[in-house]
């Protein structure tokens, strides 16, 4: 089956020295007209394009906010080719490129900020703290695109880094949010939270959000929260003459999907173009550019076909691995032969490459991964589907336009729920108020005199109830208030607010660990590759032999396996207690089991505290999926954190 290319018209605009297409001229018009922009439009047709070149023509500071870190690093390097290809003389700001001379020359300074980087840029600047480290980064002393991720800014709003990076943002006009739709449930609310206190101090007159896949009901709630304008590539913005390939076509072959996985399969693909993989490689001259990218569902298939490459001849040195629970540093690309990876390769990552092997569970993750092939050049690609896909591929024309085959991925795979509506629930507002609580009791503990608490507490609670009542839950809101009011005043039922507010982080939805992995340490033969960090449910399902190593002073494992059987202990917990939320520092004899066998995790729960909350299993039986993550405790079911708000907000739903 062939898809069909994507053509776009190039429309002269007069703020810029190159054509455009219609979907970029026309947010670029609508950039001083609306304060709220949402450009949804497929993968590879340059929205990144369209949201910066208003930027860079505009002269102010900016933040870019990207889901993955792998993307971030991407799109630095794009913006600043842009930035070049538009006469401007930029260069990318890193603790490696620091030159005092090439700063004070540069038009434009792009700066990739992470919690590693961070780090990095405190040692070299010789900082007190993260807090002046991140000013400096920040301080609007030349024009700045600065690209970090949304647990950054989180805590810059929220005042974990204290006040000087919070005042230091309000020099920044324009907030970008790529890969929107990725947000869902808790962070969903807190991407919402983020951007209605922002607002609220003067910060970012404007936020642009970037999607490829919006679903419907988050359209609408981007409609009512933020009266976000809807910028899509059908919207024309005047004559033109000429047109450019945007997306290339793609020869796609489906193949039938086999019980399991199809590491198998895949790998044997890969052995047969091995020769042709090569001489590829050897012919390109660019140094970005990957022969062939795989794109499986699991970190554990991931882990299964790079070996399995490795044992039947290919060199480990050959391969990028892009994909979680691994080490940042093995996904350095330039002059690989494939990438091996998961979902993160599908957020955005823009690959110059003529095959693509995939598999996908989903529709909106299809079109994702589906969209890394054809982006330079004609590609191929090969995808392994279910039955009903299979059969469906087979009934098509040789030949399909991208829209029509886009319209039947979404009625041959099922679409997974954003559940958009927890921002508009009680809870969903208190995930959202805790941010405004930390940032309160930042001032709070620095001493700030009581007039200027009174009027900052008035400030927020203003904030927050014009924020639910744009989004029509201003009941909910005044709930929420209540139940913080409540913990202040020490009622024992509200007291987990405190907690939560504590070690609420923007992926709130669970607690993830740093753990040293000895497989993984074996496999890039260098110690500090085993280093990484888990979320708390992947390491119980698949973390092989988790030990404690006090030498380390953190987790131990030998490496990611298949499934195992994951339940915590029987608590002294009836019906009554369900849908109600505790801490586990008051449930000491709390343990978490994986194949019968406790876990080291217990320990760490009684070291620390969580929030949790349990529900009956009857009552979420089939109702949800693998991204809420859910413990089996009993005839219940156990939630931890962010991920515990939603359960109780979703059995009231269902209820």
């Amino acid at each position: 089956m062939l898809i069909n290319e994507v053509r776009f018209p190039l429309i002269k605009h007069p703020k810029s020295k190159e054509k455009l297409y219609p979907h970029q001229a026309a947010l670029w018009d609508a950039w001083n007209l609306e304060p709220n922009l949402l450009l949804a439009s497929k993968t590879g047709t340059g929205k990144t394009r369209a949201a910066m070149m208003p930027i860079l023509d505009e002269g102010n500071c900016a933040l870019a906010i990207y889901p993955t870190n792998e993307l971030l690093g991407d799109q630095v390097r794009a913006v600043n080719e842009l930035a070049a290809g538009e006469g401007k003389k930029s260069v990318i700001w890193t603790p490696e490129t620091a030159s005092p001379a090439v700063y004070s020359s540069a038009d434009w300074i792009m700066i990739p900020v992470d919690g590693k980087l961070i780090s990095s840029w405190q040692f070299k600047m010789s900082c007190r703290s993260r807090g002046e480290t991140l000013r400096r980064l920040l301080n609007p002393d030349k024009k700045k695109i600065v690209f970090t991720n949304p647990d950054i800014l989180f805590l810059v709003l929220g005042l974990y880094y204290h006040a000087e990076p919070f005042e230091a943002l309000r020099a920044y006009k324009t907030l970008v949010v790529d890969e929107f739709h990725l947000y869902q449930g808790v962070e969903l609310a807190h991407a919402l939270a983020m951007i209605a206190i922002a607002r609220g101090f003067d910060i970012f007159d404007r936020t642009v959000l970037l999607s490829a896949t919006p679903q419907k009901d988050v359209l609408e709630l981007l409609k009512t929260a933020l009266q976000v304008k809807i910028v899509e590539p059908s919207l024309s913005a005047g004559p033109c003459d000429l047109e450019r390939t945007a997306v290339h076509e793609v020869d796609l072959q489906a193949l039938l999907r086999i019980p399991g996985d199809n590491i198998e399969s895949i790998q044997q693909e890969l052995l047969s173009t091995k020769t042709t993989l090569e001489l590829l490689r050897n012919t390109n001259g660019n140094d970005q550019y990957i022969p062939a990218v795989t794109v499986v569902n699991s970190v554990f298939s991931a882990i299964r076909l790079e070996d399995q490459l490795v044992a039947s001849g290919f060199d480990r040195k050959q391969l990028s691995i892009i994909r979680g629970l691994s080490n940042r540093d093995v996904r350095e690309r330039r002059g690989k032969l494939i990438a091996v990876g998961t979902s993160a390769i599908e957020v955005g990552v823009d690959f110059d490459c003529d095959q693509l092997l995939f598999e996908a569970s989903d529709a909106a993750s299809f079109l994702q991964r589906f969209g890394r092939v054809g982006r330079h050049r004609h590609g191929k690609a090969k995808v392994w589907v279910p039955p009903n896909v299979f059969e469906g591929m087979l009934d098509q024309n040789e030949r399909i336009d991208r829209g029509v085959f886009e319209q039947l991925v979404y009625s041959w795979y099922p679409q997974l729920n954003s559940s958009p509506w927890f921002a508009l629930t009680e809870h969903g507002m208190i995930t959202a108020r805790s941010l405004a609580e930390n940032l309160f009791e930042t001032v709070e503990k620095n001493g700030s005199d009581s007039n200027l608490l009174k009027k900052l507490r008035v400030r927020l609670d203003e904030i927050l109830f014009q924020h639910a009542n744009r989004m029509g839950c201003g009941p909910q809101e005044v709930q929420a208030k209540k139940a913080f009011e409540r913990a202040r005043s020490g009622k024992k039922s509200s007291k987990w607010l405190i907690s939560y507010c504590g070690l609420n982080r923007f992926r709130t939805s669970l607690p993830s660990l740093d753990v040293h992995d000895f497989a993984e340490q074996q496999r890039r033969t260098d110690w500090k590759m085993g280093d990484y960090e888990i979320d708390l449910l992947t390491l119980l399902k698949r973390g092989k032999n988790i030990k404690w190593n006090e030498k380390l002073d953190k987790l131990t494992i030998s490496g990611i396996g298949a499934n195992m059987n994951v339940h915590a202990s029987d608590l002294p917990f009836s019906d009554d207690d369900c849908f109600q939320i505790f801490e586990t520092r008051d449930y000491p004899n709390l343990a978490i089991f994986q194949d019968g066998i406790i876990t080291p995790i217990s320990n760490i729960f009684a070291k620390g505290n969580h929030v949790f909350c349990l529900v009956p299993s009857r009552s979420v039986e089939g109702r949800t999926d693998w991204r809420l993550p859910l413990i089996k405790a009993g005839k219940y079911f156990l939630a931890l954190d962010g991920a515990a708000l939603l359960l109780v907000e979703l059995t009231r739903r269902e209820r």
